[in-house]
């Protein structure tokens, strides 16, 4: 560890949180493997662009791991849960909502999220929704950018999916991609086709209605 991150417990934090999600990372990727979800997932939003730039975690988002899943193989993943949970991923959040049809699932793993957002091929499209608030006002985003099919990336010393063209994929996520910022406003991002009123009533997490044992098919 260098003599400027120990002087600074933040950026000890942050480099701390970096190494548990690597770790993380790797157990995920070797107990999906032996899972029905095997060979479908890809690496999504900041954890490609961190691949892809940095060839390693974004210090800035070391506490957010996303991946996308086709529709279709929705049943996969609901299959793959209990491998998970087995592991130590304790079922988080579900959007838009702790039931009826799901768009998202998380998973917590010392103190960082695991996201997986379910994506529909719509022409030459992919698109899935994401949920936050925007003026404070609970929002459901619609949000598209070009389908492709899928390569082998090496990262973290294990080979996962990604989309193909990556520069398509991360300028229509961000833009100029290649510079940093830290902090991205995903609820005004470029990949935004549509905003909805989201009901977030019945927000909640799986445990609080199914308990961690029991993820929601």
């Amino acid at each position: 560890m260098s003599t400027a991150i120990a002087a600074d417990p933040a950026l000890q934090e942050l480099e701390e949180s970096r190494w548990r999600m690597e770790h993380n990372l790797r157990l995920l990727h070797d107990v999906l493997a032996r899972t029905p979800i095997a060979g479908r997932l890809w690496l999504f939003g900041g954890l490609l662009l961190g691949a892809i730039r940095e060839g390693e975690i974004m210090l800035h988002d070391s506490k957010d791991a996303d991946f996308g899943f086709l529709a279709e193989d929705e049943p996969r993943l609901l299959a793959s849960f209990g491998a998970l949970v087995d592991a130590g991923f304790a079922p988080h959040l579900r959007f838009p909502a702790a039931t009826g049809p799901a768009t998202e699932y998380s998973f917590l793993k010392d103190g960082a999220k695991y996201e997986f957002f379910k994506v529909t091929v719509d022409g030459e499209r992919f698109t899935w929704t994401n949920h936050g608030y925007r003026d404070d006002v609970p929002t459901q985003n619609t949000c598209a950018i070009p389908a492709q099919p899928l390569d082998e990336l090496r990262f973290l010393d294990r080979t996962w999916l990604k989309v193909r063209d990556v520069d398509l994929d991360l300028t229509a996520l961000y833009g100029d991609w290649r510079t940093p910022a830290p902090g991205f406003p995903y609820m005004e991002a470029p990949t935004i086709v549509a905003r909805a009123p989201w009901d977030d009533a019945t927000y909640g997490t799986w445990a609080e209605v199914y308990g961690t044992d029991a993820p929601p098919c």
